[in-house]
């Protein structure tokens, strides 16, 4: 019974970083095929305003068994590369058809759901 937040991960799109809005909200579909439009939110992980050691600290080696991989470049996909670019992703999931109750669940309802049940507020 948990959740998840589709990440934007640009390496785990279908176009590494050439993806686009359209591509992140294939991976949301897919991922609310699998589970359902119940159990899914958006999980950007914006760190956007960061410096570069930043970074190089989120990114560096961090102990005997991870080893990150080296993904090339990561970039947020096309039309949602800021938190500003929100309402792209809303205007794709419209032309893509979505109800309006699916676009709030996933916006955001779900997420606020999800954290009720686990605080019990």
């Amino acid at each position: 019974n948990g959740f998840v937040g589709v990440t934007m991960f640009s390496p785990f799109l279908k176009k590494g970083p050439d993806a686009t809005v359209e591509d992140y909200l294939e991976a949301i579909e897919y991922t609310i095929d699998v589970i359902g439009e119940d159990k899914v939110g958006i999980g950007t992980d914006f760190t956007q305003g960061y410096s570069t050691e930043f970074f190089d600290w989120i990114t560096h080696d961090k102990g005997r068994y991870r080893r990150l991989t080296n993904f090339g470049k990561v970039v947020n996909p096309e039309g949602i590369r800021t938190i500003g670019e929100f309402p792209n992703l809303t205007a794709a999931m419209e032309r893509a058809g979505w109800s309006e109750s699916r676009i709030k669940k996933v916006m955001g309802e779900n997420w606020m759901r999800f954290f009720g049940e686990v605080w019990n507020v």
